[in-house]
């Protein structure tokens, strides 16, 4: 499902280069539930970046579904992970000016009418994460975990077949991490591939595979 090759991603700033991935390579089998730890600076959101096709890597391929993704023009590749690719980020980037019902079939308008999720499947999904009365109320309404839960509504509307989660549950509280873990078992169990970056140790038994980052290397498998 995801191939990376030989990837290696460096940050300049202010003059001093920093290693973010050493040259890596590695496999994600469809169907796998892939956790990922690490210490702060360690890459774990870079590697989701490289593998989503948001960051460009210094060396190596990455490919998804069998394509390569930099071989494709950036409108191409923005259709790909629409079509493909659902994201949870590290910060909710939800669009204060839009409800949340808004918000949630942002990903759709990227895609050509009855190719992307429409208002039912929207609704299924608010209806999961237990928002489906907040449908009306703007981001700034809600509570930072009631955010972070129409985040993750958001990544699944489009059906992914690649879900793409950077510390999905942080700042959550137990039983609202519990229940966004949840959903993504039970989208996992239906054939969507989940990468998840997180802190938690106690969420790890959960994956199938757990990967250590540390230095920019995978340093730990099983």
């Amino acid at each position: 499902m995801i191939q990376l090759y030989e990837v290696s991603k460096t940050y300049r700033t202010r003059g001093q280069s920093v290693v973010a991935l050493a040259p890596l390579s590695g496999r994600v089998e469809p169907g796998e539930f892939v956790m990922v730890t690490g210490r702060s600076g360690a890459g774990k959101s870079t590697l989701l970046a490289l593998m989503g096709g948001l960051t460009r890597p210094d060396e190596g391929t990455v490919s998804v579904m069998g394509q390569d993704l930099w071989s494709l023009s950036d409108a191409e590749r923005a259709r790909f992970r629409a079509r493909h690719i659902g994201f949870v980020f590290q910060f909710t980037s939800l669009i204060p000016t839009l409800t949340v019902l808004e918000n949630l079939l942002l990903p759709a308008s990227f895609l050509p009418p009855g190719e992307g999720g429409d208002r039912q499947r929207a609704m299924e999904l608010l209806e999961r994460v237990g928002l489906a009365e907040h449908i009306h109320r703007y981001p700034w309404q809600l509570s930072g975990g009631q955010q972070k839960r129409v985040a993750v509504a958001r990544a699944l509307l489009n059906r992914p077949e690649v879900l793409l989660a950077d510390e999905p549950t942080a700042d959550l509280d137990e039983e609202t991490e519990r229940e966004v873990v949840s959903l993504f078992q039970e989208e996992n169990r239906a054939g969507t591939t989940v990468v998840m970056v997180t802190h938690s140790t106690e969420l790890v038994p959960l994956a199938h595979r757990h990967l250590v980052l540390s230095g920019g290397r995978v340093s730990h498998a099983r």
